[in-house]
């Protein structure tokens, strides 16, 4: 029933909230001796998986369901090459919180796609009157 629009929508909403968890938990960290940042690698992921032309399904008949893009999950990566501090932690509060606002304006047009996307179809429900 959903386009692939909705689906690409959701993987990055989830991404999102994966993203505001790590960041969240990296602040909390800033003062922990040894901690190394965490990050989350979803972008260039799903730009991989719509690009591939390996994942295109051949439609021989115009009523077969169309290929929706795989779903692709968002990869947790430690970032151990860095220290910032003497005793080898590597969060930048600043970075950590620049980063925060970027995720929440993604969070922000993500949900409103996902709810322009949902109003189409209950338009189409409901009937135009």
């Amino acid at each position: 029933m959903f386009n692939s629009v909705f689906y690409i929508v959701q993987s990055a909403l989830d991404a999102v909230m994966l993203r505001q968890k790590l960041i969240a938990h990296n602040i909390a960290n800033a003062e922990t001796p040894g901690y190394k940042r965490l990050d989350l690698i979803f972008e260039d992921e799903l730009r991989k998986a719509m690009e591939s032309k390996d994942l295109k399904l051949k439609l021989t008949h115009k009523k077969h369901i169309p290929n929706f893009p795989v779903v692709v999950k968002p990869k947790i990566m430690r970032q151990m090459n860095t220290s910032l501090t003497n005793d080898k932690n590597n969060v930048d509060i600043d970075y950590e919180m620049n980063l925060l606002a970027q995720n929440t304006l993604r969070y922000q047009v993500l949900s409103r796609l996902m709810s322009m996307n949902i109003d189409r179809y209950n338009i189409v429900l409901r009937g135009v009157r």
